[in-house]
């Protein structure tokens, strides 16, 4: 979806949202105040607030705030009077009338969310309180501010003892700072360093500080997110303004170091292209240390022009996604195809894979299998070593985990670099941008590379040298393949007994068992929706693949040589081009009137 198509639904949301809620009306609730005031009442509440509270907690300017609490104060609804402990600080409470009001309110906001869910069912009415849920979390993280500020302001020595407590919980036997590797306030000032603090609403939710090493390192230190905000993005967002920050004070490598119990930071660090590396300090608290080169900071800079070949299924979306996110993008593929989005975006197209190696630093290689990859890069003038000489290729295919490691071996040979970027996901998560990725190769190619797949992955995990992406994506088949067709086998078993497939996919995605590819793929088997995101021929070729690794290891995997030859029968059958759940069929006897 492009910027524009998420304004425009957004937009279309808030109108519809407004207008059901009865946002618009002068008498909310058909009350004798419009919700601005009534609001007001919500968040003074039984316990009363703080003026000063208010007015940030609703983003309210002082003016306002005051010409909405007279009209309350004039209805005898609201008190506004000095705090008993300061009597510099205004309070508001309300009033006996104001308490019953209250209670009205609430009994009929009830009813307004009552009318609502009413003509709903029980899977759309838990579908509804899911999103509504997941559009507060949104709406949140899009309200935080990250700024920088002075670190021994209040509003950053509350951060720090946060952080410092959350610390103290999690590693084994607390944390002393006493105890721990010293920084000054003065080494996180200009031009030494600097102090960044997340706010939401005025109150200080997370935190991150850099300072300089040398004329070239910076490092970065108490990274924290408030638990009640963690899953947003804020970290992320927190390490790339430490980053900026790191880059602005002359920096062309950031390090830092964290403590083994503390696995979500270091799944950050990793995600964003971080390195382990050989212990820099002796903090005592830290058993594992990353480093990180910037763009602009020699092995670190980011890719120059990006080439993409292949643009099925899979490939078209991704494509779409990176030439939308900024990056100068020219395309190929074996089936010529125009699109306008792409063009839009201002991707390139080009005649050939050598016109594209010739104008790329970076080639994206999104092939089906070791076939086409071979007819693509070695079926040109010069053969595979011409076009690679001084190149990155970044395959992000699934290929026999033998293949990629001689791959990657033969593009070093010839001058070039090698980086498995397999991607666990289909159709939709391409289009999405949550794919996940699984990246392999040299540490520092690794590095300058893995920025790409961002626009395209919800999480990047560095795995290891070659062919680690591939084995570990491999892994993830097993898995993936092994469920689908059960769901498959679920329904063919609840059709021959008669059973509601509507009921049996509500059943499904209510239990614990559901997870976003199965909610996907039942909401395609109750529909008879056979477009393929994930293709059955695919998925046979993945099985072929898994059975063979295994088989190459000396790996057990009864389930997946049942899928091999299920699939097989598929694609035999003329149903390759199918979505995976299409096996329902090939369960079902061959009869495709069987399955409903």
């Amino acid at each position: 979806m492009s910027l524009e198509s998420r304004i425009q639904t957004i937009r279309a949301f808030n109108r519809d949202v407004t207008e059901r809620l009865g946002v618009l009306e002068d008498r909310y609730l058909a009350r004798d105040r419009p919700l601005s005031l009534d609001r007001l009442l919500w968040e003074i509440g039984t316990e009363g607030i703080e003026v000063r509270e208010l007015r940030s907690r609703l983003g309210l300017d002082s003016g306002y705030t005051s010409r909405q609490l007279r009209a309350l104060e004039q209805e005898g609804l609201v008190v506004v009077s000095p705090s008993e402990h300061d009597s510099r600080v205004r309070r508001a409470t309300l009033t006996p009338s104001g308490l019953a009001e209250l209670a009205v309110l609430d009994r009929l906001s009830d009813e307004l969310v009552g009318t609502i869910l009413a003509p709903l069912t029980e899977r759309q009415r838990d579908e509804l309180a899911t999103a509504t849920e997941t559009v507060r979390r949104l709406f949140t993280a899009s309200t935080v501010a990250i700024a920088a500020a002075d670190p021994s302001s209040e509003p950053a020595r509350r951060a720090v003892d946060a952080y410092r407590r959350t610390l103290d919980d999690r590693f084994d036997g607390g944390f002393r700072p006493d105890r721990a590797v010293p920084t000054a306030d003065d080494a996180l000032r200009p031009p030494s360093g600097l102090f960044l603090l997340a706010t939401l609403k005025d109150s200080p939710v997370g935190c991150v500080a850099v300072t300089r090493v040398d004329d070239t390192s910076a490092e970065i230190r108490r990274l924290w997110v408030s638990s009640e905000l963690r899953g947003l993005g804020i970290g992320r967002r927190l390490l790339a303004a430490a980053e900026e920050a790191a880059a602005s004070l002359g920096a062309g490598v950031v390090r830092l170091d964290t403590n083994r119990t503390l696995t979500e930071a270091i799944g950050l660090y990793r995600a964003a292209g971080y390195d382990e590396a050989a212990p820099f300090n002796d903090q005592p608290y830290a058993h594992h240390w990353f480093v990180k080169s910037l763009p602009g900071g020699g092995a670190g800079a980011p890719p120059g022009r990006v080439g993409f070949l292949g643009l099925g299924i899979m490939g078209l979306p991704m494509a779409r996604r990176l030439a939308r996110s900024g990056v100068g993008l020219t395309v190929w593929s074996r089936t010529p195809k125009s699109d306008d989005e792409l063009k839009a975006a201002g991707a390139r197209t080009a005649a050939n894979v050598p016109e594209v190696f010739a104008q790329c630093d970076t080639v994206i290689v999104m092939l089906r299998n070791a076939d086409a990859v071979d007819q693509v890069l070695r079926d040109v003038p010069g053969g595979l070593a011409h076009l690679v000489a001084g190149r990155t290729i970044v395959n992000m295919g699934t290929l026999p985990p033998e293949y990629s490691k001689a791959l990657a071996d033969e593009v070093e040979s010839a001058g070039g670099h090698y980086v498995e970027a397999p991607v666990s996901g289909s159709r939709r998560p391409a289009e999405d941008g949550k794919l996940v990725a699984m990246v392999a190769g040299r540490p520092d190619v690794v590095r300058r590379t893995v920025a790409l797949l961002d626009p395209l992955c919800a999480q990047i995990t560095t795995c290891g040298p070659v062919p680690s992406g591939i084995a570990m994506k491999l892994a993830a088949n097993v898995f993936l393949i092994a469920l689908v067709t059960g769901l498959a086998e679920a329904f063919h078993f609840a059709d021959r007994h008669g059973l509601d497939r509507d009921l049996l996919r509500g059943v499904l995605d209510a239990g614990q068992m559901s997870s976003p590819i199965s909610r996907v793929k039942t909401a395609k088997l109750v529909a008879d929706d056979l477009d393929a995101q994930a293709a059955i021929a695919d998925v046979q070729m993945n099985a072929e693949l898994i059975v063979d690794a295994a088989a190459a290891v000396g790996a057990g995997v009864p389930l997946s040589e049942l899928c091999r030859a299920l699939y097989a029968d598929a694609v035999s059958r003329g149903d390759g081009a199918l979505d995976m759940v299409g096996v329902v069929r090939t369960i079902a006897g061959g009869q495709q009137d069987h399955c409903r």
